[in-house]
């Protein structure tokens, strides 16, 4: 689950301005950074992130305490703004990480399209070391200086009870003021 939302935070600050427009379908994560790196062009300064995890289910869990214990704990600990300092040459240059964590695994876009102040896209990964694989899905709004991205993440893997797991979040993020020097 860290991994999405790694993947997810970094994706989002491609609040590009609206210069063009990307499409690709059964693309690398290098694939669609390459493409999109001309759109990338965000406002320097402080950004100021946050996650709201909305629903978790796990199938299988026939314990409902131990699934309110689960889901208060992944709200909890992501629900906390993050701050970045995003400067100039970072701005101009989004690294290709913002396209998928670092050492994310194998992921594939099956659909990403970005342009128009909207992004839709669509992910598959295989986490290294680890069984099993994970789908996501996002859309959502962006600007120079804002975003607006809402997720839905599917685990299948067989070390988690029920074979996998899904949670639903949104990911909001804006351009807050400028760096400290």
């Amino acid at each position: 689950m860290r991994f999405a939302l790694i993947m997810t935070a970094g994706l989002l600050p491609l609040a590009a301005c609206d210069s063009g427009s990307v499409s690709a379908r059964n693309a690398s994560v290098a694939e669609v950074a390459a493409k999109a790196q001309g759109l990338a062009q965000i406002e320097p300064g402080l950004w100021t992130t946050t996650t709201d995890v909305r629903a978790i289910e796990i199938p299988g869990m026939d314990e409902p305490r131990i699934m309110e214990g689960v889901t208060a704990q992944l709200k909890k600990r992501h629900a906390i703004a993050s701050t970045h300092c995003v400067t100039p040459e970072e701005a101009s240059r989004p690294p290709s990480e913002m396209f998928a964590g670092k050492n994310s695994g194998d992921c594939r876009y099956d659909k990403f399209d970005m342009g128009g102040g909207r992004l839709n896209a669509a992910m598959t990964c295989s986490p290294q070391g680890q069984p099993g694989k994970m789908t996501m899905t996002m859309a959502g709004s962006y600007s120079s200086t804002s975003y607006d991205l809402a997720m839905e993440m599917k685990v299948s893997n067989p070390a988690i009870p029920g074979g996998g797991m899904t949670m639903k979040s949104r990911t909001k993020g804006a351009r807050t003021g400028a760096c400290d020097a």
